[in-house]
């Protein structure tokens, strides 16, 4: 009987490795148990990743029952808080409004610009920040915007974004009179 069991489990074994959709089946198994795998750790790396739930395994009971609180934000150091209610116009008020995107109101003026100026750009980071500055004390000044496309990394479709938001020089102070 037992010899029979065996018999048939060979010449199945045979069948099965000599059927042409074994492979492509092996391969789609493992790659689903990898992805499975991957799940699985990453499910239990990052608490609270599948559905805004806790694996309960991991946390204790008193744990799992509390509700989430978001963190609160950090408070400034004492000094800090007292130059910002002292002097409305203190470098901390200054720095929060120059690092404010531009816009076609508050352009980015190309010949005068500082590389902090310059990030202010959508798709300028700092080193194409420093490409530009680079290129400016190269020429001198820039002559038009188109100037730009000498710059690594800046091509039509960016001038076409940044052309609303850059000017050549700043406007003139009396421009009614």
């Amino acid at each position: 009987m037992f010899a029979a069991l065996i018999n048939t489990w060979c010449r199945a074994s045979t069948w099965i490795v000599a059927w042409r959709f074994t492979k492509p089946l092996a391969r789609m198994a493992a790659a689903v148990s990898g992805l499975l795998f991957l799940a699985f750790v990453g499910w239990h790396a990052v608490p609270g990743a599948l559905a805004g739930s806790t694996p309960s395994a991991v946390l204790s009971p008193s744990v799992a029952s509390e509700p989430a609180q978001p963190p609160s934000p950090p408070t400034p150091p004492a000094s800090a808080a007292t130059a910002a209610t002292a002097a409305p116009s203190s470098p901390v008020t200054d720095s929060v409004t120059s690092h404010a995107r531009a816009s076609p109101t508050d352009p980015v003026v190309l010949n005068t610009a500082g590389v902090d100026d310059l990030r202010r750009l959508p798709g300028i980071g700092q080193k194409r920040a420093d490409a530009i500055a680079a290129l400016r004390s190269r020429l001198g000044r820039f002559r038009a915007i188109e100037d730009l496309l000498k710059v690594k990394g800046i091509g039509r479709a960016m001038l076409k974004r940044l052309r609303p938001l850059v000017r050549i020089d700043p406007a003139p102070a009396d421009a009614d009179h």
